[in-house]
């Protein structure tokens, strides 16, 4: 063999490897170099809005930039989504929203500033909830029955509220209300929290809120709980039937996930990802939002998009059934 030859090649191939790996490393974009702004299609005091600031305290020390929370819950979080649309790709705006605005509003909604499907990137599934069925006790309604039963014998007298028009409260109470044959009259707020205030009030009747707003005025008797939406009991309302012990295979929630600009580049986006997905595998987070009734997920992107594909397909079959849209 002739030695110097040889490593001559040696030394040449070394050489390319390494300019190939600096060139990768080169291309691998800085990420955060600034605060990272999370918009939330919610309002304040809202599942998602508790998973944006309970997880972005989290991923802010691993980022070691300041994670900040914005709300935009109007209109079923559509300027939101076209906030987070318009911002600059690279990863510091990202936007907190679940199915109401994923993938009920697109097929609600005529003429949406933006094209979901084209123009948000999903990267993660934060979490989900069930649904609670809440009355204000002073309507009289103890129990799931008491309620369906009023309301078909006082046709146009029951109200309900939810977060907004299009949203999944107002598409799981509408999906209810045929169910169970009776009507009922929405009244859309800006936000959830805003619309259980009316409820706790006595100003509306009742409404299908996440059940981690609602729980302690259940536990304080201000709200009456009448029904969850999942298929199984919730574990901080054992006590509560399912709405699919009356009404079998009736199911309902909400999820919610982090999407990204189009054209964010792959590596921020994989990025946020794996370190969103770890601080949701943190065993004080988790204990801590399942206490306040909400389920840490965290799952690659991949499973996440095709969750997504499906609940489009399902939410544009119900949509049709009930004839729902807004203008």
């Amino acid at each position: 063999m002739n030695l110097p030859r040889f490593l001559n090649r040696t030394a040449w191939a070394l050489l390319a490897a390494t300019c190939v790996q600096g060139a990768a490393m080169a291309q691998q974009p800085e990420f955060p170099v600034r605060p990272v702004k999370l918009v939330v299609a919610n309002g304040a005091g809202s599942v998602p809005d508790l998973l944006a600031r309970q997880v972005g305290s989290l991923v802010s020390r691993e980022w070691k930039q300041a994670v900040v929370v914005e709300n935009k819950g109007a209109a079923g979080g559509v300027a939101a989504v076209d906030a987070v649309v318009r911002a600059p790709a690279d990863g510091h705006t990202l936007l907190v929203g679940g199915d109401s605005a994923i993938t009920i509003m697109p097929n609600v909604q005529r003429n949406l500033p933006y094209d979901v499907r084209n123009d948000l990137v999903p990267v993660t599934k934060l979490g989900q909830s069930d649904f609670v069925l809440v009355a204000n006790p002073r309507k009289g309604y103890r129990t799931l029955k008491e309620f369906v039963a009023f309301a078909k014998a006082h046709p146009g007298q029951v109200n309900y509220a939810s977060s907004g028009t299009g949203g999944a409260q107002h598409l799981a109470m509408e999906q209810f209300k045929q169910r169970a044959g009776f009507f009922a009259t929405h009244i859309p707020y800006r936000g959830g929290p805003q619309g259980l205030q009316d409820v706790l009030a006595g100003q509306v009747d009742v409404m299908l809120v996440a059940v981690a707003p609602a729980l302690t005025q259940i536990q304080s008797g201000k709200l009456t709980a009448l029904a969850v939406s999942g298929l199984q009991r919730h574990p901080l309302l054992p006590q509560v039937q399912t709405l699919a012990e009356t009404y079998k295979g009736f199911e309902a929630g909400a999820w919610f996930g982090l999407f990204a600009p189009k054209g964010t580049p792959a590596a921020v986006v994989q990025a946020v990802a794996r370190d969103t997905d770890r601080a949701l595998k943190e065993p004080e987070l988790r204990q801590a939002l399942l206490q306040q009734g909400i389920t840490p997920v965290g799952e690659g992107q991949q499973v996440f998009a095709r969750q997504i594909r499906s609940d489009d397909v399902r939410v544009a079959q119900l949509v049709r059934a009930i004839g729902l849209s807004v203008e």
